[in-house]
């Protein structure tokens, strides 16, 4: 009975699937539902490529920044770099001066005492505060000129490098030293307009070994002569 039933149920299910009218139906139901699909998958596109879009112009603003940040770095580690420069510069001239401050400690009681006119305070910037200023310069020259003089002249040589490095530093102070060194050589012949003989030698003739070098200023006038032995 269901299989007769079955039967007749096929067979007019394929009759019916013969007919133009069901076969232009099955089309028009098919057709509807891609085409639902087709918009469906061409929504999702257009939002993916707008996501897409969106996301690479936040890339391209990323990059920009990225770029201004990279050059902003490199004038940072431009003005760095000089800084570093000056900073070992300026270590430089501050550990020549802690070395000298250091070694002026070990001169003796009656020179330590004598120098406290000239370099006053206890402290490493003292010092050098202290040994820029020109009356000081000119202070420390006399005193050594006067200890050569007296014939003590053990702790010339530390005397001596005291004076040349604050000289030094005295015209770095000035876009033009007002003072240079007197050029004294070994050899030439003794002058008193030049030089100060002394003690332990000859009466005149050719000078034998420089004490103390004396200076002058930037027009050639002589300010201290130069400390000679002949």
């Amino acid at each position: 009975m269901n299989n007769e039933l079955d039967d007749g149920f096929i067979e007019s299910l394929m009759v019916s699937l013969q007919d133009e009218r069901v076969i232009e139906k099955i089309k028009e139901i098919a057709e509807a539902g891609s085409f639902s699909q087709m918009g469906q998958y061409k929504g999702l596109l257009r939002d993916k490529e707008k996501e897409i879009a969106r996301l690479q112009q936040e890339i391209e603003t990323k990059n920009e920044e990225i770029s201004d940040y990279q050059i902003k770095i490199n004038q940072l580690n431009e003005k760095m770099e000089a800084y570093f420069a000056e900073l070992q510069k300026r270590r430089a001239d501050y550990r020549e001066a802690e070395e000298l401050y250091e070694v002026v400690q070990q001169l003796s009681e009656p020179t330590k005492s004598s120098l406290k006119g000239i370099f006053k305070g206890g402290s490493v910037q003292d010092f050098i505060v202290c040994g820029v200023q020109y009356e000081n310069i000119s202070s420390l020259w006399d005193f050594i000129k006067n200890e050569i003089m007296e014939g003590r002249e053990q702790e010339r040589e530390i005397l001596l490098a005291l004076f040349l490095f604050f000289f030094q530093e005295h015209g770095k102070t000035y876009d033009s030293p007002l003072y240079k060194l007197q050029q004294v050589k070994m050899d030439e012949v003794f002058r008193e307009d030049l030089h100060i003989r002394a003690l332990n030698s000859k009466v005149s003739g050719d000078v034998t070994d420089i004490l103390l070098p004396g200076y002058i200023s930037i027009n050639g006038k002589t300010i201290k002569k130069s400390v000679v032995r002949i």
